[in-house]
Order: structure tokens, then C-alpha cells, then sequence
């Protein structure tokens, strides 16, 4: 599996994090601090493009699921984008779906934030 890159990208009011490789036990925990830096920071609307990734484990869309709820408690939100139809896959069998919202670009899910 290839080491997952985590890019930031600040657009005005939310933060778009770019997604490379594999999300799993070992780079989760890079992300999460990257997410975590954002919340402590009040930036708590954030677009996860997950273009590039290759691999999520179940263990690491939990906890995307409790840095979204953190989130909303915060007046914000995560919402994924551009999954492939392998990791889709994976979050509908979850039933992640019903709790992360998922968009098929990363401008519809930044459209959605500012309606």
C-alpha cells in the first residue's frame, strides 16, 4: 500500500484535505492530527477529497465519523468527496453513508457548505 499524502488547502470559510494513498492504522493517525489542528483553530468545515486514496480502513472512517460529529457540534461539518466505487462501496456496507455526507466532486460538496 502507498503511504497516504495529506495535503491542505484553505478556501475562505473551509478547508479542503487532500487524500493520497492508503488510509490505515499508520497514517490515520496523521490525519486525525491534521484534523484535529484545524478544530483547534475554529476551522471546523472541512472537504474531504478522497480522489487519490487507495485504501480506507474501517477503524479510520470511525473516527471520521466522531471528528464529523465534533465538528457539527461546532456549528461545521465534514463532508467527503470523489470517493472511487471500491471505498464507496466499503462506507455504504457500513452504513457510513447515512452519517458522512458524500459528494461526487469536490466543488458540489464546497456548493453544499455555502447554501
Amino acid at each position: 500500500m502507498r503511504e497516504c499524502i495529506i495535503k491542505t488547502e484553505e478556501r475562505d470559510n473551509l478547508d479542503i484535505v487532500q487524500l493520497d494513498g492508503a488510509l490505515d492504522s499508520y497514517s490515520f493517525p496523521r490525519l486525525e492530527s491534521t484534523l484535529n489542528s484545524l478544530r483547534q483553530n475554529n476551522r471546523n468545515r472541512v472537504v474531504l477529497d478522497c480522489s487519490g486514496l487507495d485504501y480506507v480502513s474501517s477503524a479510520a472512517l470511525g473516527a471520521l465519523i466522531g471528528f464529523a460529529r465534533r465538528a457539527r457540534e461546532q456549528d461545521g461539518d465534514m463532508k467527503l468527496a470523489k470517493l472511487s466505487p471500491k471505498i464507496l462501496n466499503i462506507v455504504k456496507l457500513l452504513g457510513f453513508h447515512k452519517i458522512l455526507e458524500i459528494y461526487s466532486s469536490v466543488d458540489d460538496a464546497v456548493a453544499k457548505f455555502e447554501s
